[in-house]
């Protein structure tokens, strides 16, 4: 068995994996930090999990997140009309983030993923799977979505002594997506994949860096 080589996150040893990579944890043998965890089917997981995603977004941003009603009046909220609320207040740098972080980053990443796990589904590899690489490390830290369920959350317990609040369909396929993208983030393990990327780039099937500069 033929082995490669895997720098450590943490402290830069650089530690040797069997190839072809069994299933399971590998830890740093000098730290004990996780390397990464290797996932046979980890494109198709990775596929499904963006497909049942980008349609509890879809459902997210056309239905009501939660219904509030006082003395008769009800009042429906969603996702775009609380950035809308936020902007209208004057609360302009909050309204971006909470529009880049809850919504735009969201979507690009789900988007991202099926067009490269997408192919790598079917047996391709697509030419724009280096620059996909890098975006979707670029936006990771950027998705907050299990930060802002936290602050509907916090919300909802502050209100429901105002008035009556009923949660919508939205909220639910919001609770439902953010453990399907955890699942994920979790199970996502770059090194196939960047190997699948230079050995196509050593037989000429996509650009290599040196000819992109060239």
């Amino acid at each position: 068995m033929n082995c490669r080589f895997v720098c450590c996150h943490e402290c830069d040893e650089i530690c040797t994996i069997p190839h072809p990579t069994p299933p399971g944890r590998y830890r740093c043998p000098n730290c004990g930090h996780v390397i990464f965890r290797h996932w046979p089917d980890m494109t198709e997981r990775i596929y499904a999990t963006n497909l049942a995603a980008l349609f509890l977004f879809v459902l997210i941003n056309y239905f009501p997140l939660l219904s509030f009603e006082v003395l008769g009046n009800r009042a429906e909220a969603t996702f775009t009309t609380a950035v809308l609320y936020l902007y209208q207040e004057g609360d302009y740098l909050i309204a971006v983030a909470v529009l880049m972080t809850t919504l735009i980053v969201p979507l690009i990443r789900i988007l991202l993923n099926l067009a490269l796990f997408g192919p790598l589904y079917h047996g391709r590899l697509p030419r724009y799977a280096p620059t996909a690489m890098k975006l979707l490390e670029a936006f990771g830290p950027w998705g907050m979505l299990d930060v802002f369920m936290i602050g509907i959350l916090v919300s909802i317990v502050k209100l429901v002594k105002m008035g009556t609040i009923v949660p919508g369909i939205s909220l639910w396929a919001f609770a439902v997506l953010i453990p399907i993208l955890a699942y994920g983030q979790a199970i996502f393990d770059p090194h196939p994949v960047w190997e699948e990327i230079e050995k196509a780039q050593r037989e000429g099937r996509i650009p290599s860096p040196t000819e992109r500069i060239a």
